[in-house]
């Protein structure tokens, strides 16, 4: 039973987004940044406990990404709807997912044993994005400063990283397993 606490917990995550999203466009706005905060979190837990309890599986290497994915981009549609967000970071940011996700689909149907590691300027991608959606999710007033620039500037540096590591992918090429 130990074995699946991590993918519990990479799934968890994955639901959150709904309910972030969900929170931000009701009254309970403010909610959703707590909320996100936590989920956010559990993507450094699910790996600590994945290596901790030795309970790797190899559904996490598809459920860790894809969690990953519903949280974020239920948060900038809503971010977007709400208008939090600028629409071309939330549109290009989901499109950008959206095609991983097609090529991942693609790789599923062929029955490929094609893989991508993730790269340090994936890992970074990610950390910017995490925070941009932090910060833009807070929305609120804190020492005079503009937060809706600071998540918007944050965001577009994790789309710039997105095309840095698409380019490092581009050239490396995939693995084989």
């Amino acid at each position: 039973m130990v074995r699946h606490v991590p993918n519990a917990i990479t799934i968890a995550r994955g639901c959150c987004g709904p309910l972030v999203a969900w929170l931000l466009l009701g009254p309970l706005a403010h909610a959703a940044f707590w909320v996100f905060m936590a989920a956010i979190t559990t993507d450094l837990l699910d790996g600590w406990a994945a290596r901790r309890l030795g309970a790797f599986h190899p559904a996490g290497l598809w459920l860790d990404p894809l969690a990953d994915k519903v949280l974020t981009d239920t948060s900038w549609i809503a971010l977007g709807w709400v208008g939090f967000a600028p629409p071309w970071l939330c549109i290009t940011m989901v499109s950008r997912d959206a095609i991983i996700l097609g090529v991942w689909a693609w790789i599923l149907a062929t029955g490929s044993r094609t893989r991508w590691s993730p790269t340090p300027v994936g890992q970074t991608m990610v950390a910017f994005e995490g925070v941009a959606l932090c910060v833009l999710l807070f929305h609120g007033p804190w020492l005079d400063v503009h937060w809706p620039t600071v998540g918007t500037t944050l965001g577009g540096i994790s789309l710039a990283l997105s095309f840095v590591s698409l380019l490092q992918y581009a050239m490396n090429g995939p693995e084989s397993s």
